[in-house]
């Protein structure tokens, strides 16, 4: 039987969800379609649960097998989604993710709206979004309902709500040459790019009904992308969605290990989660383990000090900063728990920075890592320059109000401003 319908589903690292979203296929009260998993290189897992679906003929594999420092340079399921299109024969698209279920008659009801209307060449239906813990509990739940026909769909219309027939996506393919758009800056929202292809030719028209339940959970990728920063600051703990945590220093990452977290005295509170292409577009620096006190690798932004001697030190640029007085320490709010006990010798070795002491001046230095608020703006200090950030971001980076140095707007004024660590507005 030739399938009427080519669902592709794409997946990665959902070993909790990948097999609901696999069920609620083969549940189809209309058996005509066949499904393309396109795993974007998942862990072992992962793969053990799509392997369990594979028997079936209908069911079609595709393995990436993408480097991990490669997922950034792209948005990884738009790019799934376009290498699939080609192999699928289905008269009819329809896009499935590892954590969306279809309701049974999705795609009967779908079909044959499309079939009635010989004009119409894309539905769309309402959706439940369920809020789940780790466990899948729910939390909470609301229902994105149909909006009328839209003319502008981006941003309006989940893509697992959608079916659309072939006709309509070769020609945005004759057009763009592609045909979902995989440029990195659409990982947040690669659906409201296709949308809008979508929409030159024709407006989408809706059932009026819930035919899929999306489970958004601790580790979606919105939810671990929303209010990142395009750029995240040095001396950030991060991890993605494996086990391993990194600091982010000098822009790169450095895998810490468990044994370090007490040594260095940071805190597991302070573990940003973040989504794996994020994670990945930093380069590997040099792990932290005991090595890095022979190595002189200590991390930058540590209070550190000889156990005799009295002088404090704040590492900035692979250097150290001589803390002047109490003043100093108050001013920038150093903690003193934080403080990391360094032998004389290995702290001889690391290379003398500029001091810090309590008035700011212009030929003075600012410490990396600061929050600074004056008036309603809140500024990270990076490399002696203030990057304007919202105050989401620095919750989303694990910052406290207690951590923020206030300064004056002369003060302020002293000192370079440059990119802002903004969020970017369109993300939902």
């Amino acid at each position: 039987m030739n399938p009427k319908v080519s669902v592709i589903l794409t997946s990665y690292n959902k070993p909790q969800t990948v097999g609901k979203a696999i069920d609620s296929v083969l549940r189809q009260t209309m058996q005509e379609w066949e499904l393309f998993i396109m795993d974007d290189a998942s862990n072992e897992e992962t793969a053990k649960v799509i392997n369990k679906y594979l028997n079936d003929k209908r069911i079609h594999y595709c393995n990436s097998y993408v480097d991990d420092q490669d997922r950034y340079k792209k948005t990884r399921y738009a790019a799934l989604i376009n290498q699939a299109i080609p192999l699928t024969t289905g008269k009819y698209l329809s896009y499935l993710t590892d954590d969306t279920e279809y309701l049974p008659t999705r795609l009967k009801e779908m079909t044959n709206f499309l079939d009635r209307y010989s004009n119409i060449d894309i539905v769309y239906s309402g959706q439940m979004i369920q809020h789940v813990d780790n466990e899948l509990k729910l939390v909470s739940m609301k229902t994105r309902k149909t909006k009328g026909v839209l003319k502008r769909a981006a941003n309006r219309v989940d893509h697992c709500s959608v079916l659309h027939s072939r006709t309509i996506a070769e020609k945005v393919f004759r057009k763009y040459r592609s045909y979902w758009d995989d440029n990195p800056k659409y990982w947040h929202n690669g659906d409201a790019a296709f949308w809008s292809r979508l929409n030159e030719f024709e407006p989408f028209y809706p059932i009026h009904k819930v035919l899929d339940i999306s489970y958004k959970t601790p580790s979606s990728f919105q939810k671990l992308n929303a209010f990142l920063p395009p750029k995240i600051p040095d001396g950030i703990l991060v991890k993605g969605l494996g086990s391993e945590v990194y600091l982010i220093d000098q822009q790169k990452r450095r895998q810490i290990k468990d044994e370090m977290f007490d040594r260095l005295k940071y805190n597991h509170q302070k573990i940003v989660a973040v989504p794996d292409p994020v994670l990945f577009k930093y380069p590997c620096g040099d792990p932290i383990d005991e090595s890095i006190f022979r190595n002189q690798t200590i991390p930058n932004q540590r209070l550190i000090k000889a156990e005799e001697r009295a002088d404090l030190f704040y590492l900035q640029g692979n250097q150290k900063r001589k803390i002047l007085d109490q003043k100093a320490i108050r001013r920038f709010h150093f903690k003193l728990e934080e403080l990391v006990h360094v032998n004389q010798e290995d702290i001889e070795n690391i290379a003398d920075g500029p001091h810090i002491h309590s008035t700011f001046s212009p030929k003075f230095i600012l410490p990396d890592g600061v929050i600074y608020l004056e008036g309603s703006d809140y500024f990270l200090s990076y490399k002696n320059i203030l990057h304007l950030i919202h105050i989401q971001v620095l919750k989303k980076l694990q910052f406290s109000e207690a951590e923020f140095v206030r300064m004056t707007k002369e003060e302020r004024l002293l000192f370079e401003e440059g990119e802002s660590l903004l969020f970017e507005i369109f993300r939902k």
